[in-house]
């Protein structure tokens, strides 16, 4: 079972990205965020394999996060999600040590895909 922490500020795709994970064997969604604060708790409390980041949260920026996220002891794998990406964010995604960019107008199938990804890496390298 992949455990996955999302986090994002708008509620209503925070419920629908936690109602998707439900919906797909294999995923379960171990808690949801809506800002940096929340995050840090909930990955303490939750302990996720990994962690679906939104770029952009009001005011906070997604990449700063994941370099912290990335920083802590035993650290979930971070995959950012977002409205657009562009090489520069890709750039910085990959500097800060996420696994994954996932733009929001993606596919499903291409979430779940970066996600499952993620934590087979992950696991290989134990």
């Amino acid at each position: 079972m992949i455990r996955v922490l999302v986090v994002d500020d708008h509620p209503v795709l925070r419920a629908g990205l936690e109602a998707v994970l439900r919906s797909e064997p294999g995923f379960v969604c171990v808690g949801t965020a809506g800002d940096g604060h929340e995050l840090l708790a909930g990955l303490r409390r939750t302990r996720p394999d990994v962690v679906l980041l939104d770029w952009r949260l009001n005011g906070e920026d997604g990449v700063a996060l994941c370099r912290q996220l990335r920083a802590e002891p035993a650290p979930p794998e971070v995959v950012l999600y977002t409205a657009s990406a562009d090489e520069e964010l890709f750039d910085a995604a990959a500097a800060a040590g996420a696994h994954a960019v996932v733009e929001k107008g993606a596919d499903i199938d291409q979430l779940f895909d970066a996600l499952r990804l993620a934590v087979r890496d992950r696991r290989a390298a134990a």
